[in-house]
């Protein structure tokens, strides 16, 4: 899994950097049909700010180095599960996006590098899965509370986003 440690804060980084470019001019651009389609939605981002989901995918991105560097610095099994549940949470967060997309039935920010990156992540996962050598309730229970920690993080990153609106 060494090889792979560094390719998560990139890729996520490369998936980000759509989204904050993208998703204020989205948000202006569809605002009439997000209000009458998906008004929750519209909702939860009222107080966006680019700044602010900057400040938020700034925070992710320390918990992904964070975790990432845990795992290849002290090298323990355990570590190396809860980055790969990490990186499992950061595919399903791909995989999400694409749902999105396929509901919406138009382009929203994270779609093109969630097709780029979806299906190197899961080879990633893949190869890193054939690896385990401890029993599969071990490994399974840490990348279960990696894959848990970036979806709590995302709601962390929202209300973060939220809070720097504020502050403004």
């Amino acid at each position: 899994m060494k090889e792979y440690v560094w390719l998560f804060p990139i890729i996520f980084m490369f998936h980000d950097m759509e989204e904050i470019i993208g998703f204020k001019f989205f948000l202006r651009q569809n605002e009439a049909e997000l209000k009458q389609r998906f008004p929750l939605i519209l909702r939860r981002y009222k107080n966006f700010s680019t700044e602010g989901f900057a400040l938020a995918v700034y925070e992710e991105l320390i918990l992904c180095i964070a975790i990432s560097a845990l795992a290849y610095f002290l090298d323990r099994n355990f570590l190396w599960y809860l980055w790969l549940g990490a990186f499992l949470g950061c595919d399903l967060h791909f995989f999400i996006h694409l749902i999105q997309v396929s509901i919406y039935r138009r382009y929203i920010p994270a779609c093109i590098t969630s097709l780029i990156c979806l299906p190197v992540n899961t080879l990633i996962i893949c190869k890193c899965i054939l690896c385990i050598e401890d029993s599969a309730l071990f490994a399974g229970a840490f990348m279960g509370l990696g894959a848990i920690l970036v979806f709590v993080n995302i709601f962390f990153a929202q209300r973060l986003m939220n809070w720097f609106y504020k502050m403004q």
